[in-house]
């Protein structure tokens, strides 16, 4: 697949970087990639912790549409609370960006996962 995905915590925020790695340029929806819905957190075991409730799924899945060129990139914005409306979690935690693109025309859909990431309070 062309596209990649990269986490950054910064302050209280996380900026998710999706890049088209491809020679194609690449069309895709991130309407379904919101809050909580878009993430996986996981103890210093690997055990799933659960995170803030998921947002309300959007009612135009193509108001998000992008269009990456090669070697183009988008970033998403999130903010913690969002995630973590009781704040982090105790102890060592790894996150990562686990979101689907929603099947549209002409468009590219499916599940794009980002590399794990410490999360650190």
């Amino acid at each position: 697949m062309a596209l990649t995905a990269a986490v950054t915590p910064a302050g209280d925020r996380l900026d998710v970087e999706i890049a088209n790695a491809g020679p194609e340029p690449v069309r895709f929806s991130t309407a379904t990639m919101l809050g909580s819905a878009a993430f996986e957190l996981a103890d210093a075991a690997g055990r799933p912790v659960p995170l803030g409730p998921p947002p309300l799924p959007p009612s135009d899945l193509e108001a998000g549409l992008v269009t990456l060129a090669p070697g183009e990139s988008t970033t998403l914005r999130f903010r913690r609370a969002e995630l973590l409306p009781d704040g982090p979690p105790a102890g060592p935690h790894r996150l990562r960006f686990a979101a689907g693109a929603p099947p549209l025309a002409g468009a590219w859909s499916g599940r794009l996962e980002s590399p794990w990431v410490e999360l650190r309070p």
